[in-house]
């Protein structure tokens, strides 16, 4: 039975409303917890789809539109207002880096998934993002860069060559928008499109603009990072997992809890770690039913309860089996230190590594490596830890997370004006990374 107009035009306003900062002003996902490549896209569907559904419905209109960013979710965005608006919108994309898609293009150490992180749900493990626009499955981050930056491509070749439809800016700096009336001023260069690639059309200049919608689409935003202890960004190329050619077996230092801090964890201390079989090889065909006690207790236990004691309830001696076939995996040539004192210094207890700071999936991985006696859990003080251990600065990986405040407080000019509302936003967690739009929506490119 089709779904009553009024009902999808309510479900439409009721969407819009968790992404609207004030009137004409969007932020996409970047407050919200579980801030995957995946899950962005999935709220750039639902945005574009109710912007869509209102407009369809006379109760707003979509003219110009200034999309701030240019990773995954802001090419989504841009995909859908082109593809789904058709001639009826201008879309002026603004990129800070000189690529789309910068942070993950080359990045051939870390591995994505569409929808790991949500484990063990039902459907996690299924390897295919099955979007509508820019589509992609698990790979290399490298690999799935590339195939967003092509279809990306593909949908300008369709949809947007019209001389207004589409403008985009790399290389953009000192970008700051005005919430009130919707203005943004920047510098950055007119990108020429070549297929999927873009290359300035001249050096970079200052522009301006007047929108009738902005969405900003930043991402994860500004990666911390220690005064004392720089590390490169978690989307940077590295050899972590990689043994030493020297043969020397090093001390390591690592920083932080939450999902970068525990992957890379696992990086140092397990062999020929892999992301994409890892749980296939420790649980081999106990995966399921294990997946389904875990389900169980996690429905049971208290949102927050540290994982580490809801695992130990779980029955069947596979935790126990898993805990054996990875005994003999762990690294010879690394000692490994886990600093989980946290950004406010007030971590005390192994508890604190297993609360909601990061996915199922990479807590259970650090419960069995905690349980295998893998790494050494650390409360101190950064630097003291290091001096205690004997750590050199180079072998200290720092993984503290975003600041999204920060960026956004540094490009919106009248910021106090939105701020307790972007609080709400970061609150309320209502952007909730599920398809909302009616199936048929989005046109599908060729």
């Amino acid at each position: 039975m089709a779904i009553e107009i009024g009902a999808l035009l309510k479900r439409a306003v009721e969407v819009e409303a968790t992404y609207k900062v004030c009137d004409g002003v969007y932020i996409l996902g970047s407050l919200e917890k579980g801030l995957t490549l995946y899950n962005q896209q999935v709220r750039a569907h639902n945005l574009i789809w109710a912007l869509w559904e209102l407009q369809r419905e006379k109760q707003k209109g979509i003219g110009r539109v200034a999309v701030v960013g240019g990773g995954a979710a802001g090419l989504t965005v841009a995909a859908g207002l082109l593809s789904r608006f058709s001639e009826g919108v201008e879309v002026t994309l603004l990129e800070r880096f000189w690529d789309i898609c910068a942070l993950q293009q080359g990045a051939d150490t870390r591995w994505l998934h569409p929808r790991i992180y949500n484990w063990p749900a039902v459907g996690s493990r299924a390897p295919g993002a099955s979007l509508p626009l820019l589509n992609w499955s698990e790979g290399r981050a490298s690999d799935v860069a590339r195939t967003l930056s092509e279809s990306f491509g593909r949908y300008c070749d369709q949809y947007g060559n019209g001389s207004a439809a589409l403008s985009i800016h790399i290389g953009v700096t000192d970008l700051k928008l005005d919430v009130k009336s919707r203005s943004i001023l920047w510098k950055g260069a007119r990108a020429l499109r070549s297929g999927s690639f873009f290359h300035p059309d001249g050096e970079a200049k200052g522009s301006s603009g007047h929108f009738d919608v902005v969405i900003l689409a930043a991402g994860f935003g500004i990666e911390r990072t220690d005064k004392e202890f720089t590390t490169e960004s978690y989307w940077r190329n590295e050899q972590l997992a990689q043994p030493r050619l020297d043969a020397e077996k090093m001390t390591w230092l690592i920083s932080g809890y939450g999902d970068g801090a525990l992957v890379d964890l696992c990086r140092l201390t397990i062999e020929r770690f892999r992301q994409d079989t890892i749980l296939y090889e420790l649980f081999g065909t106990d995966l399921g039913a294990f997946e389904s006690q875990l389900m169980t207790e996690l429905d049971k236990a208290d949102k927050g309860a540290p994982l580490n004691l809801l695992l130990q309830n779980i029955p069947g001696g596979r935790l126990s089996a898993a805990a054996t076939k990875l005994k003999p995996r762990l690294r010879k040539d690394t000692n490994v230190i886990l600093n989980a004192r946290g950004r406010e210094a007030k971590n005390k207890s192994v508890e604190a590594i297993f609360g909601s700071n990061s996915s199922v999936l990479n807590r259970v991985l650090t419960y069995l490596l905690h349980k295998c006696d893998a790494f050494k859990l650390d409360f101190n003080q950064l630097k003291q830890c290091a001096i205690d251990n004997c750590v050199a600065a180079e072998n200290i990986v720092c993984r503290h997370g975003t600041d999204i405040f920060a960026l956004l407080h540094s490009i919106i000019l009248n910021f106090s004006t939105v701020e307790n509302r972007l609080k709400t936003i970061e609150k309320v967690q209502a952007q909730i990374p599920e398809p909302m739009w009616e199936p048929g929506s989005f046109p599908i490119t060729n």
